[in-house]
């Protein structure tokens, strides 16, 4: 048995898994928002405690007794958490350490609390026979500290702590057969920023935060529109891309500039991502893209970023070898949670 909690800014997400013999089935799965009155969020106001009330509403509305789990499984999201293979010389564990941790003070901004890492052995590195490759993982004391105090509030013990790039990485791979060669790009697009990741069997993995995701779309169809937030959110799943395009008496044809812009600019920053990995990885090349996250369920999205981006686009199925008897009406919402509850299978 797993259970594990994806702590986001818009809702929480909670799944069960059982493995049976050779099948793995799901016991829950749920979602709650964390604020019940759309028009009234604000992602810059949310506290610790609101977040903790959803996890002990969305626990009471599955019967869970919080006091009972034993490992629970959850995550920082990536924009508190560095994730990046790294190619060092190898040494014995305690050098290594000690230079892992000079190598994760470049790439995390310090909060005045010292960092933590966390590493995984990928192997040798092929082009530098001294070397090993590894997947480095930084975070603050800080951000550790938040996380577990709002676990701890909602009556959990905090257990297992991964991070989200990780998580899709490990679903991905549970769910699909990855091709030997060539990267799988996952495009996770939630409510406060879309994760990029570019993952394979024998490539550099590669993960990044681009702060454009649904609430950035949300406001700008606020602003455009003069609607309400609550609107907002229901015309983007209703009508997905369409609602983009805003007729006037002179044409039907009239493009909102600004709603039209915040996609351009999402996949502009994709473009721009890639077209980095690609300058430091000359010899990759791209096999499959992959949409997930809350926003993966928005009509059209999958195919304009297809079109502008010239890749084939598939919606990632996170219960693609996972038996549920339910129906889902947007899966890959479930992407993260499903991810880390895996790993406490395995």
């Amino acid at each position: 048995m797993s259970i594990a909690l994806d702590i986001g800014k818009f809702s929480i997400k909670l799944v069960e898994l059982e493995k049976v013999n050779e099948s793995i089935k799901v016991i829950n799965l749920k979602t709650i928002n964390i604020i019940e009155d759309l028009d009234t969020y604000d992602i810059d106001k949310l506290s610790k405690s609101q977040i903790s009330a959803s996890i002990q509403d969305l626990t009471n509305n599955l019967n869970i007794k919080i006091k009972k789990v034993k490992n629970l499984i959850t995550s920082l999201p990536g924009s508190d958490v560095d994730t990046r293979q790294v190619s060092i010389l190898d040494m014995p564990d305690n050098e290594l350490l000690q230079a892992l941790e000079l190598e994760a003070k470049k790439h995390v901004p310090l909060d005045g609390t010292e960092a933590i890492i966390d590493y995984h052995h990928i192997g040798k590195d092929v082009h530098e026979l001294d070397k090993i490759n590894l997947l480095l993982t930084t975070t603050t004391k800080n951000k550790i500290k938040d996380h577990a105090d709002i676990l701890k509030n909602a009556g959990f013990k905090p257990g297992i702590f991964d991070s989200d790039p990780i998580a899709l990485c490990n679903l991905l791979q549970f769910s699909y057969e990855l091709p030997e060669t060539g990267a799988n790009v996952i495009l996770d697009i939630g409510h406060s920023s879309t994760t990029l990741v570019v993952f394979g069997n024998n490539i550099t993995y590669f993960s990044r935060e681009i702060e454009i995701a649904g609430n950035q779309i949300s406001q700008s169809l606020v602003r455009g529109n003069k609607i309400t937030y609550s609107e907002a959110e229901n015309k983007k799943h209703e009508k997905g891309i369409a609602i983009f395009e805003k007729a006037n008496e002179e044409s039907e044809q009239a493009i909102s500039v600004e709603q039209r812009t915040i996609l351009n600019d999402l996949v502009d920053e994709v473009r721009k991502t890639l077209r980095f990995y690609m300058k430091n990885n000359s010899q990759a090349f791209f096999n499959q893209f992959y949409l997930s996250g809350g926003c993966s369920k928005m009509i059209g999205l999958d195919s304009f970023i297809a079109e502008a981006l010239n890749v084939k686009v598939d919606i990632l199925n996170p219960l693609n070898k996972i038996d549920y008897d339910k129906t889902i009406d947007n899966p890959g919402e479930f992407s993260v949670v499903i991810g880390l509850a895996l790993r406490g299978l395995f």
